[in-house]
């Protein structure tokens, strides 16, 4: 979790540009996805959660994964904590809500190591998904409808 997706806060700008894990030679790197709690705090001097709410948003619209990173020592203030304690029970919500997978880096790593070995195969109009952990692998058609991208997941 070395890269942002945007760094538009940070001090050097770009970033890689998604917010899907992608390989660099055989290392996962998977993208920090929201800001970091310094810039929000400390630069931005926000102690709300909008910016959050409206960056999980987007990344949930675009199927991403969202990834944050809180450092120990930005949150060692009371506001901070409230903060932070207000952000993990909006999460908490939005897990049982919406069936979302909350996982450490080493559960996405191991995934998405599988997933980069998985294949589509295609027989006679029937669709799967063939490789290690494919049982754990739903396989989506995309159609496009009009200026968006619907998906719908076969079983």
């Amino acid at each position: 979790m070395s890269v942002p997706n945007v760094a538009h806060l940070d001090p050097q700008k770009g970033g890689c540009c998604t917010v899907l894990p992608f390989f660099v030679g055989s290392i996962l790197e998977i993208p920090v996805t929201t800001t970091q709690d310094y810039m929000l705090f400390y630069l931005l001097n926000d102690y709300s959660l909008e910016l959050w709410k409206t960056q999980v948003r987007l990344i949930l619209g675009n199927n991403g994964l969202i990834s944050f990173i809180i450092h120990p020592d930005y949150i060692i203030g009371e506001k901070e904590q409230s903060v932070y304690r207000e952000l993990l029970a909006v999460l908490c919500e939005m897990r049982q809500k919406q069936n979302l997978w909350f996982a450490l880096p080493r559960e996405i790593d191991r995934w998405w190591r599988a997933r980069h070995n998985m294949r589509i195969v295609g027989e006679e109009g029937n669709w799967r998904i063939e490789g290690p952990r494919a049982e754990h692998a739903k396989l989506a058609i995309a159609r496009r409808i009009g200026d968006r991208v619907e998906y719908g997941v076969l079983n």
